[in-house]
């Protein structure tokens, strides 16, 4: 592959992803440049990231989605912009094989929470014991409580145009899109940020970044760690204290919160040469 075809390639999925609502993962921009037949070639999904991510055109999000600088999606003002914000609980870790048991969302919009949904999840999966005492559910809690597929539509309206936000979004988000499309619904138009990965870019010296510890690092309240409602409250606390992190350090806008280390070391950059002419 040469460097006129490289060109062409990144071109190609530029403007592809301009036009998206969302950002994407790599097998759909895969399926674009190369087709249906290719698209899911381990190869091939090798190539487009490293076609992605050696041009600064294109922004990797928290959920390892591709959209682009100047994308109106990037674009909106962090003061503005509306969060849903999820925690779940499950009977384990294996998506396809565990169930959600428990789940906690709050949308999050000018620094308050203006909606909230929060609900045990029927499962005839036996809850294993070290998630009922990590919890503190069992399955004589879930009788009367309502299937997933009696609540999906109605988190799928919460989450739809939202940027969606975990502690550890690679839990969280590919499990409810999981559930999502097994039950025929498409995966909500959302962009993922992981408060995770937030609170090491702007936090790096805290001894932990667990979420518990957050908590208490910033005073909020978190009286029931592994119950959802709970930890998406708290989680909801770190993502404004991130929130009014970058608004000290002058990051406006969704896509700057993508791309904090490489603006802050642009920033040094140019402290640094504005020193050494002083």
């Amino acid at each position: 592959m040469n460097s006129h075809d490289l060109q062409e390639f990144r071109g190609a999925a530029h403007d592809f992803l301009l036009g998206q609502r969302t950002p994407l993962p790599t097998p759909a921009v895969a399926r674009h440049l190369f087709g249906a037949r290719r698209h899911e070639m381990p190869e091939t999904q090798v190539v487009v990231r490293a076609l992605l991510s050696a041009d600064p055109r294109f922004v990797e999000t928290h959920d390892h989605c591709w959209t682009v600088l100047g994308s109106p999606l990037l674009q909106q003002e962090l003061a503005r912009a509306s969060f849903a914000v999820v925690d779940l609980e499950t009977t384990g870790s294996v998506i396809g094989v565990d169930e959600i048991i428990e789940i906690g969302l709050l949308v999050v919009r000018s620094g308050r929470v203006v909606e909230r949904f929060e609900s045990l999840i029927w499962s005839d999966r036996t809850i294993p014991p070290w998630v009922a005492r990590l919890t503190g559910i069992r399955n004589e809690d879930l009788e009367g409580a309502p299937t997933f597929s009696a609540v999906a539509e109605d988190l799928a309206g919460l989450m739809d145009g939202n940027i969606f936000v975990a502690h550890d979004i690679r839990f969280d988000l590919p499990f409810l899109r999981w559930e999502f499309a097994r039950r025929g619904i498409g995966r909500p138009a959302v962009a993922g940020l992981c408060t995770l990965q937030l609170s090491r870019q702007f936090w790096p010296d805290l001894p932990s970044r667990s979420l518990p510890d957050l908590a208490e690092h910033f005073g909020l309240v978190h009286d029931t760690p592994h119950r959802a409602a709970a930890d998406a409250t708290a989680t909801a606390g770190v993502l404004l204290e991130a929130l009014k992190a970058a608004a000290e350090l002058g990051l406006s806008d969704l896509g700057d919160l993508y791309r904090v280390e490489e603006l802050m070391a642009d920033r040094e950059t140019e402290d640094g040469g504005l020193a050494s002419r002083a």
